[in-house]
């Protein structure tokens, strides 16, 4: 079990102290989307459940000839295993630690076995709160960047030096599962130039770089995928700044815009939505990083959410944390655990570029 350590003189509080839990701002979260926003979830995921994939039929019917029928092609089925694994972390820490890092938390009038005890109480909750959003984030990293072969940059892998990879290397994110699949030519690739450039500068995009990228994805994807009622296409923030400064300079039509829906922006190419993935750049300018250039820090997949589902063994588990006081360690504990995978479907319904 991976443990989370808490630091209270990170803190320092201001002359006018908070005197309120509602006074605490939160530090925003690089992407707090629930993960069906992107994903199918499929529960009930156990080790090595299976997903039975039927292949098409070709071409039926002849013309009859005697009294034998003609014989049409064959029927394949192929297969894929859900393998999630059984990740967990605990966050604790003591009475005293809170009261060194906040002057709000409430004044016991008198010592007695529960003084320790901040479980149930609102200064708690700040803790448990921040770890509800960690949690999706970190859920949306490992479902994207893991890589049960990752490698730092000085053992020729693409992780930044002193990156901790017990945190990515688990089991294989869609990023590895579609490049494997575009290294066996199942997945169609559309290459991005800007990202073989050898320094930060020599990778920026140029002027409409995006508008060719996006109609690539499109003009190369299956008819299949293009009629898709979920299809989608996901794409890093700079990718979508380079869209967004066309639209700006060009006369595109209605299927080429970003209009606003419930208060939110929404990107559209060629009538297809267009989602922006900021927590992609993050990760990558955090985690890929050579020193010198990012790895890959262009990227788009153009796919549908149920091609990429996310698979556990319960959806609760993704977002429960089981809270606790030990009264013997006098220590208030936070615990998670939950199992987790992701898997890329059919090949032919995705398309990538980086």
């Amino acid at each position: 079990m991976s443990l989370i350590q808490f630091d209270p003189q990170s803190f320092d509080l201001n002359p006018r102290e908070a005197e309120a839990v509602s006074e605490v701002i939160f530090e925003r979260v690089f992407n707090d989307s629930d993960l069906a926003e992107y994903h199918d979830i499929e529960t009930g995921i156990d080790v090595k459940t299976q997903i039975a994939f039927a292949g098409r039929l070709g071409l039926l019917g002849k013309k009859a000839e005697g009294c034998t029928p003609s014989e049409a092609g064959p029927f394949t089925l192929t297969q894929k295993y859900w393998e999630p694994v059984l990740e967990d972390f605990r966050l604790s820490h003591c009475q005293a630690d809170m009261d060194a890092l906040f002057k709000i938390f409430r004044k016991a009038k008198r010592i007695n076995p529960d003084f320790f005890d901040m479980v149930g109480s609102q200064e708690f909750g700040v803790i448990i709160a921040a770890v509800e959003q960690a949690l999706i984030e970190n859920i949306h990293r490992k479902v994207w960047f893991n890589d049960k072969t990752a490698k730092l940059v000085a053992n020729g892998g693409v992780f930044k030096t002193g990156t901790d990879l017990d945190y990515f290397n688990s089991f294989n994110g869609l990023f590895k599962q579609i490049a494997d699949e575009v290294t066996a030519s199942k997945v169609t690739l559309v290459p991005i130039s800007a990202n073989a450039g050898t320094s930060y500068t020599g990778q920026a995009l140029a002027a409409d770089a995006a508008l060719g990228i996006l109609e690539k994805l499109v003009t190369v994807a299956d008819d299949r995928l293009v009629a898709a009622d979920d299809a989608m296409i996901l794409v890093t923030r700079s990718i979508a700044d380079n869209y967004r400064a066309s639209l700006r300079n060009k006369n595109l039509g209605s299927g080429y815009m970003e209009v606003v829906e419930e208060g939110r922006p929404k990107l559209l190419f060629d009538g297809i939505e267009v989602k922006v993935r900021y927590d992609w750049d993050r990760y990558i300018k955090t985690y890929q990083d050579n020193g010198t250039k990012y790895n890959l820090p262009h990227r788009a997949v153009f796919t549908t959410k149920s091609n990429i589902p996310v698979g556990t063994l319960s959806a609760e588990d993704l977002a429960k944390l089981d809270v606790f006081y030990d009264k013997t360690l006098k220590t208030n504990i936070i615990d998670a655990a939950y199992t987790l995978d992701a898997k890329h479907l059919e090949s032919y319904m995705t398309v990538a570029a980086y």
